[in-house]
């Protein structure tokens, strides 16, 4: 009596499909660790860095309009929080130069307490002064900065969405819409590195930073002030950790 055979089917496992991307995914990406068909990724403006002062100009205003706090209160904490995000555009620190930034700054603070109570002729009168400061804001005028930042945002969001990388195992794409492709990068002989220019950058874009592509030595793309970019390297160098052979009839 002969044995059944086995086809070659059911020799072999079925290995799952790799996952489709979903342009969305320049946004916010997805926690799916199988395989995947590509990773789509995008540089986003400068605006991006804003949504702090957004925050803060929707909270202030709130707490203002509402009596529950005091208008210098919510005036020291909107302009505190515009400068810095000022300052993330226009400055890049790195780790040592944003460890520096930060033990000057703490020493700046102490100094600027000890002139006060010291009363030192020329750092006590400036303590003095900055203390005496009551900026203040009214809610129309809080309610209509974060109705204008909050315009300039939602356009500069629209970018991603038409100007993007698609990063397949074979090969790098970039799309501008609606024209289409616009250059294409063989994966062989290339290389992707994340670069962290800016502390700041890191920390407001939540491990954010900058897409490298090199090929031979020479950057040929760089996508830069991309978020969550530390989740996305896990799924991109999963991806591109084995190179598909497409085999054409």
């Amino acid at each position: 009596m002969s044995s059944p055979q086995t086809t070659p089917e059911a020799q072999s496992p079925k290995l799952p499909s790799p996952k489709k991307d979903s342009i969305w995914e320049v946004y916010w990406p997805s926690k799916y660790k199988g395989p995947r068909e590509a990773l789509t990724v995008a540089s986003f403006p400068p605006i991006i860095y804003f949504w702090p002062t957004m925050v803060m100009l929707l909270v202030g205003g709130l707490l203002q309009s509402l009596g529950w706090t005091a208008d210098t209160t919510v005036g020291w904490l909107v302009t505190g929080t515009l400068s810095f995000n000022l300052l993330v555009t226009v400055v890049d620190l790195d780790q040592k130069k944003f460890i520096i930034s930060l033990l000057l700054v703490t020493l700046g603070c102490v100094g600027f307490w000890v002139a006060r109570d010291k009363e030192w002729a020329i750092l006590g009168s400036f303590t003095v002064w900055l203390a005496d400061l009551e900026p203040t804001y009214s809610s129309d005028t809080l309610f209509l900065l974060l109705a204008s930042i909050s315009f300039l945002f939602v356009v500069g969001m629209m970018r991603p969405r038409l100007n993007y990388w698609r990063f397949e195992p074979n090969e790098f794409t970039h799309y501008v819409q609606p024209f289409g492709r616009e250059q294409s990068i063989p994966r062989a002989g290339s290389t992707v590195t994340r670069e962290v220019p800016d502390m700041l950058e890191l920390l407001l874009l939540f491990g954010g930073g900058s897409l490298v592509v090199r090929r031979e030595g020479q950057v040929v793309a760089r996508i830069e002030h991309v978020p969550f970019l530390g989740r996305r390297m896990q799924t991109l160098e999963a991806m591109l950790g084995v190179t598909r052979v497409q085999h054409v009839d």
